[in-house]
């Protein structure tokens, strides 16, 4: 009964995934490296978004678990990132209120105090090279109807304004749904993600400059 009232309620708030798993090939410069998921479920007071990524990259294996945590509005108020790399296995946590966001974890030597960017209301969590605060942005800019808002990088504990590219045309990948929009990001980064208006579900997530995408697989 209980899980039933909170899907309801999320159903009823702004528009987000529904609630189940997704699943990504991961590709860098046309070849396959590794797969990524995020599923989403229904939280407390909102949404919970987990993701887990494997690739192989250098003949490197590389992997990462993540945890985040949206409000009712689809603000984020926590994440929890777990990272697998040669040698190396930090932690990063970002723990966050409408204003003010506090990052810590194996890679910092002391909590680090974020605030928001000048002229934005609200955070996004997006860790670079990873899946879960990409999957939620255009539900996110959706529900906001932000121009801008600040981008934490939870493993460098920055904070940046989050710049869109308004005009920003690029042409249609095949795999992607004739159905589909652009979101396209000029900075901190350059980022293009085609997703389904009716759902907010990310089709195809691209870095250009880096030759990097992930592709839904259904």
């Amino acid at each position: 009964m209980l899980q039933t009232l909170l899907l309801a309620a999320v159903a009823a708030g702004p528009l987000f995934p529904p609630p189940g798993t997704y699943r990504y090939a991961a590709t860098l410069g046309g070849q396959r490296i590794g797969d990524w998921t995020a599923s989403v479920k229904a939280a407390n007071i909102g949404v919970e978004l987990d993701e887990n990524s494997a690739a192989i990259f250098a003949g490197m294996q590389l992997a990462a678990t993540a945890t985040l945590v949206l409000g009712a509005d689809l603000a984020p108020i926590g994440y929890e990132g777990s990272y697998h790399v040669p040698n190396q296995n930090p932690t990063v946590s970002v723990k966050l209120t409408a204003t003010s966001a506090t990052v810590s974890g194996s890679l910092t030597s002391a909590p680090q105090q974020l605030s928001l960017s000048p002229n934005t209301r609200h955070f996004v969590v997006i860790e670079p090279g990873l899946l879960a605060g990409l999957f939620a942005l255009p539900a996110q800019l959706a529900a906001w109807n932000d121009a801008t808002v600040t981008w934490i990088t939870p493993t460098s504990a920055r904070a940046q304004p989050l710049t869109l590219n308004a005009t920003g045309s690029a042409a249609r990948p095949p795999s992607v749904p004739p159905q589909d929009v652009l979101l396209s990001i000029n900075s901190p980064i350059v980022v293009t993600i085609w997703y389904d208006p009716a759902s907010c579900v990310p089709d195809e997530m691209m870095v250009p400059a880096q030759g990097a995408e992930l592709t839904r697989e259904r």
